[in-house]
């Protein structure tokens, strides 16, 4: 199976706005959205952006008062890693995998995102990801995502849908 690249390691965090603040003043990281997790109401995601096609994803609780439990140094320390995929490739990884007797989940449609997980040799949670709805050449995806943040953040929209995603490419494309 061939992969497009590193999506974003997803680390789970105490303080998300302090995180932020950290990796944007350290590494010039753009922060592209902020919403719910939609897997734990108690927490908060932030997408940064890490230059080029690669992002960083924060995880982390609502109350930054809230103490989480530390994880130990080595395996496990992040919750999951993606690794990006085209939509022709997604269309066929659970089949591919069932057939490599590798086990994975059918395709998990969230969002702007298609989804497949397993877990590596180790057991570290990959997940394949592919847009919905794929920018056209010449459009980059970091734009889309902070334009589809402000059109979802002006409907009042809880999380960034794939409606956000075709709205912000048709406004940046021009079509």
């Amino acid at each position: 199976m061939q992969v497009n690249g590193l999506g974003y390691p997803a680390i789970i965090v105490r303080n998300v706005e302090e995180t932020a603040e950290f990796y944007t003043r350290a590494f010039g990281m753009e922060r592209l959205y902020t919403e719910p997790n939609r897997d734990d109401a108690e927490s908060i995601q932030t997408m940064l952006h890490a230059g080029g096609d690669t992002y960083l994803l924060l995880i982390g609780p609502i109350d930054p008062n809230l103490k989480l439990a530390d994880a130990s140094l080595g395996v496990g320390s992040m919750q999951y890693l993606t690794l990006q995929v085209s939509g022709e490739t997604m269309d066929r990884a659970f089949f591919e995998f069932s057939a490599a007797g590798t086990h994975a989940s059918e395709e998990i449609r969230r969002g702007y995102e298609r989804l497949v997980f397993l877990e590596d040799s180790n057991g570290v949670l990959i997940l394949l990801t592919a847009w919905t709805t794929e920018p056209p050449d010449g459009v980059a995806r970091p734009a889309v995502l902070k334009r589809a943040s402000e059109l979802r953040e002006a409907q009042g929209a809880p999380f960034i849908e794939d409606l956000h995603i075709r709205q912000a490419i048709e406004g940046l494309s021009g079509s």
